[in-house]
């Protein structure tokens, strides 16, 4: 498929609006812990990235949160900021981890970019706090990050290695 072509806009808008819908529908879903969310929407970044690659995964990873932050009122808030840098943070620890690190099955790319979302959030709000006193909170979210993380990975496998996906994406592998 053609980058640019009416197909691979299509594709990839549809990919996008589903990202967008599980990014928002999750928002609803009550965690019991501040700042922790199942991070359903990297369901369709790894996807996306196993079967289009690194542009086509960044590309509707920042829509993703662009539109998400405009839908939910964040845009340019500390929400904003903090969920850019922990989608940019996670994309490219997943993205080099999947690429060039081998060894890493989509449960290990799925953990490392949860654990890496959170640590991203974890610095953004101490430069923004101005205290580390912020980082006590990263231990449980490093917990949090290794079950959704898990979970998350597990589903990708699935999903990479299901024919009829592969047939949909149209990607031989």
């Amino acid at each position: 498929m053609k980058r640019g072509s009416i197909k691979w806009i299509t594709v990839h808008a549809m990919l996008l609006a589903l990202a967008l819908a599980l990014s928002i529908a999750e928002s609803f879903i009550p965690f019991g812990i501040p700042g922790a969310k199942l991070g359903l929407a990297n369901l369709v970044i790894l996807i996306v990235m196993h079967f289009y690659g690194f542009f086509s995964a960044l590309l509707i990873n920042v829509l993703r949160v662009l539109i998400a932050s405009l839908a939910t009122g964040t845009f340019l808030g500390m929400g904003f900021v903090m969920s850019l840098s922990g989608a940019m943070a996670s994309f490219l620890l997943m993205y080099v981890a999947h690429r060039w690190v081998k060894i890493f099955t989509p449960v290990g790319v799925s953990i490392l970019g949860a654990y890496s979302h959170s640590l991203a959030q974890i610095l953004v709000a101490v430069i923004y706090y101005g205290t580390w006193g912020v980082f006590y909170y990263f231990p449980l979210m490093a917990l949090i990050s290794l079950a959704t993380g898990t979970i998350n990975g597990f589903a990708v496998e699935l999903l990479v290695n299901n024919r009829s996906l592969q047939r949909a994406m149209e990607l031989k592998r």
